[in-house]
């Protein structure tokens, strides 16, 4: 009997709720985007991974260099093994412990600094978007905006309008 009464008490809730709820529910407009899609399409976001790359590939190319000495010393090392003294075999293996030391520290420099422009660029990206996001939705009077939903309707995306203009922008950065 108690189940019979909740599910007539649901039945109701849900019938006057649905009343009540029918006027706001028709004034509520909704949208979405998909913010991998502005870290890709949007100029702003190639244009901060070509800088990215100009401003990384030469301290990347510096590490692979010293790594290919500190290889290309190892192996001049193992092949004189034999026919250095022991005084020079130390010294020579100072050389590339010292070596090894500072691409560990060079790498471990290029990694923190290249992680942390990363998130520098997406959320200076980000930031922009959010502004352009803003003023669609009071323009459209939106009245929610979702980010990187599971699915939406097509019609309701509005990446496109966003990334058009973040391109129609100028850049600052």
């Amino acid at each position: 009997m108690q189940i019979k009464n909740l599910l007539a008490a649901l039945v109701c809730t849900v019938q006057f709720g649905h009343a009540l709820a029918l006027p706001i529910v028709s004034e509520i407009s909704i949208a979405t985007i998909n913010a991998n899609k502005i870290l890709t399409d949007s100029k702003l976001a190639k244009e901060a991974v070509l800088k990215f790359q100009v401003d990384f590939s030469l301290r990347e190319r510096e590490l692979r260099i010293l790594e290919s000495t500190l290889k290309q010393k190892s192996t001049e090392i193992e092949q004189a093994e034999l026919i250095l003294s022991a005084e020079q075999l130390k010294e020579k293996q100072s050389e590339i412990e010292a070596l090894g030391r500072e691409l560990r520290r060079k790498k471990q420099q290029f990694f923190e600094d290249r992680d942390s422009r990363k998130r520098d660029d997406i959320q200076y990206i980000f930031g922009i978007a959010n502004q352009v996001v803003k003023k669609i939705a009071e323009r459209a009077k939106i009245n929610m905006v979702f980010q990187d939903v599971v699915y939406a309707n097509p019609r309701i995306d509005i990446t496109v309008k966003v990334i058009q203009v973040m391109d129609s922008m100028p850049t600052n950065k």
